[in-house]
C-alpha cells in the first residue's frame, strides 16, 4: 500500500469515529497528532486528511465547515492531484447545494432512479453523492467501509476491480448479519447465489424492511455482476451500467448499516 492510500484510510477511519461522536475537530486533531516511530507526525498536513475531515463535517450537517473544506482542497494550494481537486469540487457544489436546501432529501431514492444516468453530469453526480453517502454508514465494520468508498473512487477508470470489490462486500455484509447460515453454507462449499435464495425464501434477507423483493434482486444484481467482472465476461462499462451498479450496491449498504446497528 502506498504512503498516501495508507494516510487516507486512516483518515477514513477516523472519520467514522467523528461521525458516530459528532466530534469531528476532536477526532481529526488526534489523527494529526499522532506520532510514528520516528516520531514523526504523517498526518499533520496531509491534504486528504483535511479532505475526509469535510465530509465528515458535512455527514453531521456542519455545511458550512464542509463548505470551508472543501473550497480550501479545490483550491489551487489544496490536494495535490488534480482530479482530486476536481473530486472535491463536485463535493462543494453538494454541499452548497444542501445549505440552499436544494439537494434530494434521500440521496439514491425515486428521485435518482428517475435519471438519466448515462449523461456524464449526472453520473458524476451519482459517483460523488455515492462516496459521501458510504461515508455516513458508520455502523458498518470500517473495513467494509474503506472498501466500498475506495471502489467508488476509482470505478471510473478500473470497473472491474469496483464491482468485484462490490461483491466482496455484500458476502462480507451477509456473513456479519447471519453467520449461522453463512458457515453452514460454506460447509456446504456453496456459492453465494443459494445462500442469498434460501435467505430470501425464509424471510430473513434484510428483513428491516417489508420489500424483501426489492433487496434480494439487488443483492442478487451485485452478485452477478461482481461474478461477471471477476470472470472476465463481455460487458460494456457504460456510465449507466456503472451508475445503476452504485444504485444498488448503495441500497444493500444502507439497509445493511441499519441492520448491523441493531447487531
Amino acid at each position: 500500500m502506498s504512503e498516501w492510500r495508507d494516510i487516507w484510510k486512516q483518515a477514513v477511519k477516523t472519520s467514522q469515529n467523528a461521525i458516530l461522536s459528532g466530534k469531528v475537530e476532536e477526532e481529526f486533531s488526534k489523527l494529526r497528532n499522532t506520532v510514528d516511530e520516528n516520531n514523526f507526525k504523517p498526518y499533520q498536513d496531509d491534504k486528504m486528511v483535511d479532505f475526509e475531515e469535510g465530509i465528515a463535517y458535512e455527514c453531521i450537517g456542519n455545511y458550512d465547515k464542509a463548505i470551508e473544506i472543501y473550497e480550501r482542497s479545490a483550491s489551487p494550494k489544496g490536494l495535490h492531484v488534480n482530479h482530486w481537486k476536481y473530486r472535491a469540487g463536485l463535493c462543494l457544489e453538494r454541499a452548497k447545494r444542501k445549505k440552499r436546501g436544494e439537494c434530494f432529501s434521500d440521496v439514491f431514492g425515486e428521485n435518482y432512479l428517475s435519471l438519466n444516468s448515462s449523461d456524464k453530469k449526472t453520473h458524476e453526480i451519482i459517483q460523488w453523492d455515492a462516496f459521501y453517502e458510504i461515508h455516513s454508514f458508520v455502523h458498518i465494520p470500517s473495513h467494509i467501509r474503506y472498501l466500498a468508498i475506495s471502489s467508488i473512487s476509482r470505478i471510473d477508470s478500473e470497473p472491474e476491480m469496483a464491482i468485484v470489490i462490490f461483491r466482496t462486500c455484500l458476502e462480507d455484509i451477509i456473513r456479519i448479519l447471519y453467520p449461522n447460515e453463512y458457515q453452514e453454507n460454506e460447509e456446504q462449499r456453496n456459492s453465494l447465489g443459494p445462500l442469498l435464495h434460501n435467505l430470501f425464501k425464509s424471510k430473513k434477507l434484510f428483513t428491516i424492511e417489508n420489500n424483501n423483493d426489492f433487496k434480494k434482486d439487488y443483492c442478487k444484481i451485485i452478485k452477478d455482476r461482481g461474478d461477471d467482472a471477476a470472470h472476465g465476461n463481455e460487458i460494456t462499462y457504460s456510465p449507466s451500467y456503472i451508475s445503476d451498479t452504485i444504485i444498488k450496491f448503495i441500497e444493500i449498504l444502507k439497509k445493511a448499516d441499519k441492520e448491523i446497528a441493531e447487531l
